[in-house]
């Protein structure tokens, strides 16, 4: 019996441990953001850990022709080394293309072509973070590119986009072995259970983990649409057999400009605390977006 035992303690100990949730703030850098002095940088994220935050999630590192002189990369890696100071472990972003909701209409033949540059330019920047940070503080990669609930539902588009999220895991893992993930959003061009459907089978697919945008802060379906497309993601329904999604990213704003060019605004104090206290249904990560409208901070960070 007790060799029985023993044998039974080495299996358990062998298995690898469970994924723990995490509680994670989104950062979106600016390059305005550069006129915050650095001596409030530390603070800032000091605030974010103390509101229990464990993670913080950074949407890029480089967008378009922005944090791509060595003076911004050094910026970006001092507010990463304050965060990590912090208590904070880092997801980090890659890079982020301005057009990619334009692009990403282009035919299929031209998609394929369109996606391996983006997978290319991820690959490198993934390499120089993992040369200059500290690899024990990056928990993760995310892809800036953010999946919506229209232009895949052609099969012929879905293939080559799990193609390229499949080869962007594949590239960053073989970087820094570390999760990786991304996002989607819905709208309601798709039923909510053919939604989730297509958010599970990229995930299975890919080795992606994907995170579903409640959509709150633009306001396009009403609270109980919303809902319904976050219970399908994650299955409450059937006690989370087929959970689709692996967390969701709570907006803790109100969109006030159209889709061409994002302009928002946070939502009101009161609202903010009751959305901060939400988590993600199936032990799902809780993701909030973002570090710019986030309460505490009383807008040290411009909008």
């Amino acid at each position: 019996m007790k060799r029985l035992i023993r044998n039974a303690l080495i299996v358990l100990m062998a298995l690898p441990a469970l994924a723990q949730a995490m509680t994670a703030i989104v950062y979106q850098p600016q390059l305005r953001d550069r006129d915050v002095p650095a001596a409030s940088w530390p603070h800032i994220f000091e605030v974010a850990r103390s509101q229990g935050f464990d993670t913080l999630v950074v949407q890029w590192t480089r967008h378009g022709d922005g944090f791509t002189v060595p003076a911004d990369r050094d910026w970006l890696a001092a507010r990463f080394d304050d965060a990590g100071k912090a208590g904070l472990k880092l997801v980090l972003g890659l890079s982020a293309d301005p057009d990619f909701f334009i692009r990403q209409q282009q035919p299929v033949r031209v998609l394929d072509g369109y996606f391996r540059r983006l997978s290319r330019d991820d690959a490198v920047l993934a390499k120089y973070w993992a040369a200059r940070l500290d690899p024990k503080l990056i928990s993760g990669w995310y892809l800036a590119a953010e999946i919506d609930d229209a232009r895949w539902r052609d099969a012929d588009a879905n293939a080559v986009l799990t193609k390229f999220l499949s080869d962007e895991a594949r590239r960053l893992r073989s970087v820094l072995d570390r999760p990786v993930y991304a996002s989607s959003f819905f709208v309601g061009n798709m039923a909510p259970a053919t939604y989730a459907s297509m958010i599970g089978q990229l995930g299975r697919d890919s080795g992606i983990r994907l995170w579903v945008q409640d959509g709150a802060g633009t306001g396009r379906l009403n609270v109980a649409e919303r809902q319904v497309y976050l219970d399908a993601v994650s299955d409450r329904a059937n006690d989370c057999q087929n959970t689709a999604g692996r967390g969701v990213v709570y907006e803790l704003f109100i969109q006030t400009g159209d889709d061409t060019a994002f302009k928002a605004k946070p939502v009101p104090v009161a609202e903010a605390r009751h959305i901060l206290d939400k988590r993600a249904a199936c032990g799902g990560d809780s993701v909030f977006f973002s570090l710019r409208y986030l309460p505490a901070l009383n807008g040290v960070l411009p909008y």
